[in-house]
């Protein structure tokens, strides 16, 4: 990252305290981030906040789960929430958890407890990949509006 450029902010959703700040204390460094106890208050700083470039999100949480919150992002009418790259936590090692949330769409899932390396690498390929999407998609509209 270029001396200047503003950090890529993180989305981090969980109801642990203790998690959030963990997940902080890995990603302080190389991102910004906010921080929220549940899927609800997760989906009203998307709304709010344009400027989060990733998510991470607990899959249970009181009020609003992240499969609820996954559903939510996905079928959202505003690109920018559809289009974002969320990364699924959870304590378990449970394959169907795992293969439900791929379904509704999550880019990316790991365990409770990763290590800094891992989940750092993680969160730059989520964020590289939705940054290339962009510019690709860029790219289409350009060429559409250059044609005769």
């Amino acid at each position: 990252m270029s001396e200047g450029a503003a950090k890529p902010r993180v989305l981090v959703i969980d109801d642990s305290r203790m998690v959030r700040a963990s997940i902080t204390r890995h990603i302080r460094e190389s991102y910004e981030f906010r921080e929220e106890a549940d899927g609800d208050a997760g989906w009203q700083t998307l709304l709010l906040d344009p400027s989060v470039d990733v998510v991470i999100s607990d899959l249970s949480m009181p009020r609003l789960d992240g499969y609820g919150l996954l559903e939510r992002i996905r079928s959202s009418k505003i690109a920018r929430i559809r289009e974002i790259p969320v990364i699924m936590i959870s304590g378990d090692e449970d394959e169907q958890a795992r293969e439900r949330a791929r379904r509704l769409g999550a880019s990316d899932f790991v365990t409770k407890g990763v290590g800094t390396t891992e989940l750092l690498t993680r969160l730059e390929s989520a964020i590289k990949a939705a940054r290339l999407r962009r510019e690709l998609d860029d790219s289409r509209e350009a060429f559409t509006r250059a044609k005769p």
